[in-house]
């Protein structure tokens, strides 16, 4: 072979690598920013859904929403990846949300898909789980924790339920998880954590059936959630969404893989507090004032120390508007 074309066919060898790297670092590109997008897109709609999770939070009651959240969602999430008003896309989309874990105070609610059939038709849709109780048993205690101290205990052995704020409960079960605050707390969070990944493996399974009936083969799975954002979840009511096997495009073999997690309370952008003046009950902005900046300050005004996120909240507790801040 002459020098000439050994150093052609060097050079066309040469250019088909650049050729293919340079399409690679396109496509890798390509793939970043697509990332961001999607990240922006699945923050901001779990962000809208969060927003109204929360119906009525005071001393007396805590009321959760979980239908117009997740609605809420889903809407925000159509409009940020360009599909909504289309009923099938809309549908399709849907379908790479395996799971939506809600946390309540006192326990934790999956939307999960399920197949029903109708006319030998079989149909798909989407339903809430019952009520999945933070249960733990130990010996012959059963433990139903919460978000905080409260907790109810089964006795087995006596067919007697207790409750309270564990550390009121510690003499009468002096050998159990409650004697000591660290190992209450492990067990407490641990417990929680096993119960819920328990709970969405099973429901995840069985998306991976009905995913395939809109033709797609992603296995969907439990990824690896950081322990520090299980412990968000554990830290106030919130919402958990996984979004996974979502194709960058449609010559792409990579896909799009997260979870996203809100939590409600955190969300609400309007705080209010209640205070008590000449036996007249008053509710306050959060900068009002008359707290002197020091939210914990509306308890030592006579009032309760809690924060409440809408006037018809502080009505039902009897209070009036504040003339100085006018909420």
């Amino acid at each position: 072979m002459k020098l000439t074309n050994l150093a052609l066919l060097f050079f066309i060898l040469e250019l088909s690598v650049f050729t293919i790297f340079d399409m690679r670092i396109n496509n890798l590109t390509a793939i970043t920013n697509k990332k961001i997008e999607y990240n922006k897109a699945l923050d901001s709609a779990i962000d809208d859904g969060i927003v109204d999770l929360v119906e009525v939070d005071s001393k007396r009651d805590l009321i959760l929403n979980k239908e117009i959240a997740v609605n809420q969602f889903y809407e925000s999430l159509y409009a940020n990846f360009g599909v909504i008003g289309n009923g099938i896309l809309e549908e399709r989309l849907k379908a790479y949300i395996p799971v939506i874990l809600v946390t309540d105070t006192d326990g934790f609610y999956i939307y999960y898909s399920d197949a029903y059939e109708v006319n030998k038709e079989v149909l798909i849709t989407q339903r809430w789980s019952e009520k999945i109780p933070f249960s733990y048993g130990e010996n012959n205690l059963v433990y139903s924790f919460t978000l905080g101290n409260y907790i109810t205990i089964y006795d087995k052995s006596a067919a007697s339920v207790y409750e309270g704020d564990y550390h009121d409960l510690k003499n009468r079960f002096p050998d159990s998880i409650l004697a000591d605050d660290e190992i209450f707390d492990t067990v407490r969070r641990n417990a929680i954590i096993s119960k819920i990944e328990e709970k969405m493996n099973f429901y995840i399974n069985q998306h991976n059936d009905i995913a395939y009936q809109f033709g797609i083969t992603y296995q969907f799975w439990l990824p690896q959630i950081d322990k520090t954002d299980w412990y968000r979840t554990m830290d106030d009511v919130s919402m958990l969404v996984i979004f996974q096997g979502y194709p960058y495009n449609a010559a792409s073999l990579d896909t799009y893989n997260r979870y996203a997690l809100g939590g409600a309370r955190i969300k609400k952008s309007k705080v209010y507090y209640i205070t008590a003046e000449n036996g007249l009950k008053y509710y306050h902005k959060d900068n009002c004032r008359h707290l002197n900046g020091d939210y914990s300050n509306a308890a030592n005004l006579n009032g309760t120390g809690v924060s409440y996120y809408t006037k018809e909240e502080c009505a039902l507790e009897g209070a009036f508007p504040c003339p100085a801040c006018n909420p």
